[in-house]
């Protein structure tokens, strides 16, 4: 009798970067993956990125999540939020969504990506509370205070590596697809000023290890944009769109066809 193989199958992952209120590119770009027939298992977020990347890793579509953000008072909110120098009260919102969850119970791998403040180093945020560890993935300073875990200070996870292409590999995504929301060129070479004042050269590579880059023009916009959502919605929604022959090459090339729905 002859030993039966079987083959595993192939996971498609997102890395989702970093980019405040432009963020809302993102729910677009998955949408239009969504609506083609591209399944998204595993995703892996930087800030911005990190705060889709759990609501999607907990089983929120991106209709869904649109619509939670539909309901919220923008204003209100910031002004919480600049008030108290934290984020902690735009993630009490995150967590009325989310409840106490843990990593272990998210319904498909997520990893959020924060920076140690003392260093500069790339901390990969994979277990304990889900929303501390993307709070400390979108702490940008001098903004918002970092988040203290075992002994160190964690702040946005954009000085090291903004679109964590790498990590959602490491997470056993097969075939990535990252979604930037600046220029990649941005990240290539930068600086890092330690808590200390040392000075040390960061050069970020983590989206080389997209195996396709979405890059939506959201040149008109900045982070702090919250009332353009409507219009970065569309723009990563259209960039999706028309990148999806390219993306449904790639995967049959590679032989994925596990993460579609329907045939090619």
């Amino acid at each position: 009798m002859g030993l039966l193989r079987f083959k595993k199958k192939k996971i498609i992952g997102a890395a989702l970067g970093s980019g405040g209120a432009k963020g809302m590119a993102h729910l677009g770009a998955l949408q239009a993956l969504n609506e083609s027939g591209v399944c998204i298992e595993a995703y892996a977020g930087t800030s911005a990125g990190s705060i889709v990347g759990a609501l999607c890793a907990n089983g929120y579509t991106p209709a869904d999540i649109r619509q939670l953000l539909a309901h919220l008072d923008y204003k209100g909110l910031a002004l919480s939020v600049l008030t108290a120098g934290s984020l902690r009260p735009a993630f009490a919102v995150l967590e009325d969504v989310m409840g106490e969850s843990e990593f272990s119970e998210l319904k498909l791998p997520f990893a959020a990506v924060a920076t140690d403040a003392s260093t500069g180093e790339e901390i990969v945020l994979r277990s304990g509370s889900v929303t501390r560890a993307v709070l400390a993935s979108s702490a940008m300073p001098p903004f918002f205070r970092g988040v203290e875990a075992d002994g160190r200070k964690l702040i946005d996870g954009a000085f090291c590596n903004a679109v964590p292409g790498d990590v959602a590999r490491s997470l056993g995504a097969d075939f990535v697809i990252g979604i930037a929301l600046s220029p990649v060129s941005s990240y290539c070479c930068g600086e890092w000023i330690t808590t200390s004042g040392k000075r040390i050269a960061m050069r970020q590579t983590g989206f080389r290890g997209c195996d396709i880059l979405l890059e939506p023009d959201l040149a008109a916009y900045a982070a702090t944009d919250v009332f353009g959502g409507a219009r970065m919605y569309d723009i990563g929604y259209e960039c999706a769109m028309r990148r999806m022959p390219e993306i449904m090459r790639l995967l049959r090339e590679k032989s994925i066809s596990g993460g579609i729905r329907g045939s090619f």
